[in-house]
């Protein structure tokens, strides 16, 4: 397969960028990271939309990326490792076959960063859930549980007269 040099720059480019999108992203998840340790929510909303954008982003070279491999082989699918290796020259196949083997770690660390920030939002998110009940269920005399052969537990707890106290009031 011939290989227009235009095209090869042009994919070196969009490559370039790419891993560039990738460093901006993680920097913003580690950000984000520690914005949702630190309970700061104006930040994590923040960050996570600034975050959104970095992936369209990366969604539209990848676009770019996949039309050029497909221009470079004649509308073939092949993966751009495989690309690299028809290349004609020595020094573009080093080049390209440098930015292939960046782009393929970045996304493995994005992959493995993103695992941990879901694990700790999933952990965020049950404790909040777990708070929510704990308030529900003491500004209820009697709560109800379903238990595991479907039917209902309930449990009766003492209540003190609301007037005056803080529950009461709220």
């Amino acid at each position: 397969m011939k290989i227009d040099p235009k095209h090869l720059r042009n994919l070196e480019i969009i490559l370039e960028q790419e891993i560039a999108q990738y460093k901006a992203y993680l920097e913003l998840l580690g950000r984000e990271y520690k914005a949702v340790t630190a309970l700061q929510s104006d930040a994590v909303t923040q960050l996570s939309e600034k975050r959104a954008a970095v992936m369209e982003r990366l969604s539209r070279l990848k676009d770019d990326r996949m039309e050029i491999v497909s221009r470079c082989t004649g509308g073939e699918v092949v993966r751009l490792s495989e690309l690299v290796e028809h290349v004609p020259t020595a020094s573009d196949k080093k080049r390209l076959s440098a930015l292939v083997a960046k782009l393929k770690d970045a996304v493995s660390v994005v992959e493995v960063k993103n695992k941990e920030f879901n694990l700790l939002l999933n952990f965020s998110l049950g404790l909040v859930n777990g708070e929510i009940s704990l308030l529900w269920s003491a500004s209820q005399t009697v709560s109800r549980v379903y238990n595991s052969f479907g039917s209902i537990t309930e449990g009766a707890q003492p209540a003190p007269p609301r007037s005056g106290s803080l529950l009461g009031q709220a």
